[in-house]
């Protein structure tokens, strides 16, 4: 869930224009806390006829949805982790533990993707690097989730399968 929000808050960062609005790091316009317009920066509707090109939010919202999306990423990087040394210093499967591993060393690389976005001021190369590392961070959380789960028991009608036949069709 969080990662999954975490997404949501680049993609809204993108779409409104909003990952240059603080071209510093770890300040935002050289302030902890610049003036910011929350009211304006999650309005989901617009109207009709409005003209996109280059946004239409004032500097205020923008600097609110940069600043959420940061916000995000540091509740990201303390839950996904812990999760991860969790996962890699305490799982029994060894098959688990490097996944732990894994999302340790993508979650680190994608805070140092988007701290590079805003310090390099957005080339396209580690944009398109950062968005392609959300994917494969949600892909391991994915992944050690599916393999911490239970096994299934026999689906319906094949109870007296052998479990390495109905192994193929978990889902």
């Amino acid at each position: 869930g969080i990662v999954v929000v975490q997404i949501a808050l680049g993609g809204w960062t993108s779409a409104n224009y909003a990952a240059l609005a603080c071209p510093d790091f770890p300040t935002c316009q050289t302030q902890w806390w610049p003036a910011m317009s929350f009211g304006d920066a999650f309005v989901l509707w617009r109207g009709l006829g409005v003209d996109y090109e280059g946004g239409v939010l004032d500097n205020p919202a923008r600097v609110a949805i940069h600043m959420t999306h940061r916000l995000g990423a540091l509740v990201t990087l303390i839950y996904v982790g812990g999760l991860a040394v969790w996962l890699a210093a305490r799982a029994r499967a060894t098959a688990v533990r490097g996944l732990g591993a894994l999302m340790g060393v993508v979650l680190v690389t994608q805070v140092a993707l988007g701290i590079g976005n805003v310090v390099l001021s957005l080339p396209l190369g580690i944009a398109a690097a950062h968005n392609a590392g959300a994917a494969v961070l949600l892909l391991t959380i994915v992944a050690a989730n599916h393999a911490l789960r239970p096994p299934l028991t026999a689906p319906l009608g094949w109870e007296s399968a052998r479990p390495a036949d109905w192994a193929m069709h978990r889902g």
